[in-house]
């Protein structure tokens, strides 16, 4: 099976970077192709990508929870893929090691659809990465900043 590896550092707590990837649904907030992500139960989604003019369609179930280390899942139908995410601490963040695999049905599927489907999955989650990335920069300047709101002291006139 072809491998799509990503690693990024996160600005963050391991906690609060587990949080923001275990809300699966919002992913498409965070790819332009990932069209939909629903909830089909607590651990099973179907997800909805639109790639070069064609739409695909997969549900996907998470196998392995372990908050805030690792987050596991495997396809159920559609484009079988596995991937996993391990969420480690570092100075400055959180180290987030994406891997995915997945398999077209045949050979000759894999080496045609596989040298645009590699490069496909591998902008759509770098572009995930980035943006979630983005969204926990955000929040921390946000609640900096609310943080520095609510230790003011009150004027007295």
């Amino acid at each position: 099976m072809p491998v799509i590896d990503h690693d990024m550092i996160f600005p963050a707590e391991p906690d609060e970077v587990f949080a923001l990837i275990r809300r699966v649904d919002e992913f498409p907030r965070y790819a332009d192709a990932v069209e939909s992500v629903t909830p089909l139960n607590d651990t099973t989604y179907r997800w909805k990508v639109r790639a070069n003019g064609m739409v695909f369609s997969w549900d996907v179930a998470i196998v392995e929870e372990e908050p805030p280390h690792r987050l596991t899942w495997k396809s159920l139908s559609g484009i079988r893929n596995t991937g996993r995410y391990r969420l480690s601490p570092v100075p400055g963040g959180t180290r987030v090691k994406l891997s995915i695999e997945y398999h077209l049905h045949n050979r000759l599927l894999d080496k045609t659809v596989g040298r645009a489907a590699r490069p496909l999955v591998h902008h759509i989650s770098g572009q995930a990465f980035e943006r979630v990335r983005r969204a926990l920069i955000e929040d921390q300047a946000k609640n900096t900043s609310a943080q520095a709101g609510n230790t003011e002291t009150p004027r007295q006139n």
